[in-house]
């Protein structure tokens, strides 16, 4: 199986779900109270029709959950599991990048869940609008993130439409970040890889923090590179103080926007019947205005 663009689908990590399962999501929400707003929540007295697997992530499982209302309307949302603390991490966000490192595991829902909040508030039609995280009351082992359902086609959305949305983001969330500052107030992945998003007051910092972080993290797992580091020397000491640091200055300084934080290829498609584009998957911080 794989998608419009070639993407071999992780089917290893798919998985059919029960009723018994969106049962217990049920159950943790109304324990945790978590959520955007009261309204956010399913509807008191839904009825859950189906849960089928849908969908595939290399990090979670994922699922389609069909509701009945009160009123014999229908609503869908879709629904991320994960296990152990990387998956809380993922979906709900660590609180320190310090955390996430020393325990790593217990960080991966919020973070998606803060991230889709606060991008949805700037761009309701940009990506599906988050409904709660929390952990399973039965399993503290299991961590789940629900958002509305959004039929979509995995294919690569028209330029011109796409970036329209995302230039739209942009400058919707300029001038709204705390302080004017850059980062954001949990720690968020990509993938598995969490980014340090502690706050700094310059692009250049936050920049040079994150960059190294990645680095550590890529050499935890490849190994050091003798002629990588030879060139980080001049690039960080040299090319980035001269390219970034202007941007504080007078008419140049910049503003902090929102960003997605995660944007490629398998984090964008197309709404079915509108051919209007989607994202989803953010890891959103406060970031360089262009």
């Amino acid at each position: 199986m794989s998608d419009d663009i070639g993407l071999p689908a992780p089917t290893a990590l798919l998985k059919e779900f029960s009723v018994a399962d969106m049962d217990e999501v049920v159950k943790s929400m109304a324990a945790t109270r978590v959520v955007i707003d009261r309204k956010s929540e399913l509807p008191e007295g839904a009825r859950i029709t189906s849960a089928t697997a849908h969908g595939a992530s290399f990090w979670t499982q994922t699922a389609r959950l069909d509701v009945v209302l009160l009123d014999s309307s229908e609503r869908a949302y879709f629904l991320k599991v994960a296990k152990e603390d990387v998956g809380k991490g993922m979906l709900m966000g660590a609180e320190s990048f310090l955390s996430c490192e020393s325990h790593k595991g217990r960080l991966n829902m919020e973070s998606e869940y803060e991230s889709a909040k606060l991008l949805h508030s700037f761009s309701s039609n940009g990506l599906p609008e988050p409904v709660a995280f929390g952990t399973y009351s039965s399993d503290p082992n299991t961590h789940f993130y629900l958002c509305a359902f959004i039929d979509m086609a995995m294919r690569i959305p028209d330029p011109a439409k796409f970036c329209s949305i995302l230039a739209e983001m942009h400058r919707n969330s300029m001038g709204h970040s705390p302080e004017g500052k850059y980062g954001f107030h949990v720690t968020t992945y990509q993938g598995n890889m969490p980014q340090n998003n502690g706050w700094t007051d310059t692009w250049e910092e936050y920049y040079v923090r994150g960059l190294k972080d990645f680095i550590k993290q890529e050499q935890a797992v490849q190994g050091r590179s003798e002629e990588l580091e030879e060139l980080l020397v001049p690039f960080f000491e040299k090319v980035v103080p001269r390219l970034l640091r202007p941007l504080e200055w007078g008419e140049t300084k910049i503003k902090s926007c929102l960003l997605h934080g995660d944007i490629w290829y398998g984090n964008i498609a197309e709404r079915t019947g509108t051919d209007e584009p989607i994202m989803f998957d953010p890891a959103a911080f406060w970031a360089h205005s262009e």
